[in-house]
């Protein structure tokens, strides 16, 4: 239940933090976040189920990234949500060519500080739960 719960919780932030870089940078990074027309059979989903996707994702995400948490270790932590934060900052790239989305540094920019928050606000839940 603890992961269910962070990893909806995290996930709704991240979603939130992209439209919201969204309206005010004018880039596209909450599409690339929730589509998945690349998917055969997805492609004509309403985006509500889009973001249904993305939420089940982000609690799969939840599960392995607290799953392997260091417990104990702040260095180790630090590497260790740094690599995941590769991980995502790679997925920008993947999922902006797969969904056909205009790339841009700002994009860029406001994906991995959204990925950023998503981590943090995991860190902080497992940090509380130790």
């Amino acid at each position: 239940m603890f992961i269910l719960v962070n990893g909806l919780i995290a996930g709704l932030g991240l979603a939130a933090f992209l439209a919201l870089g969204d309206g005010l940078f004018g880039t596209d990074t909450f599409s690339v976040l929730i589509d998945v027309s690349y998917v055969p059979g997805m492609e004509n989903l309403p985006s509500i189920v889009e973001l249904l996707i993305h939420l089940l994702i982000s609690i799969g995400v939840a599960f392995f990234l607290m799953y392997f948490y260091p417990r104990g270790q702040s260095r180790g932590v630090a590497s260790y949500l740094g690599y995941w934060n590769l991980g995502f900052a790679a997925a920008y790239v993947i999922f902006s060519w797969l969904s056909g989305t205009v790339m841009s540094w700002t994009g860029f920019l406001i994906w991995v500080l959204g990925h950023l928050l998503y981590t943090v606000m995991l860190m902080i839940q497992m940090e509380k739960h130790r």
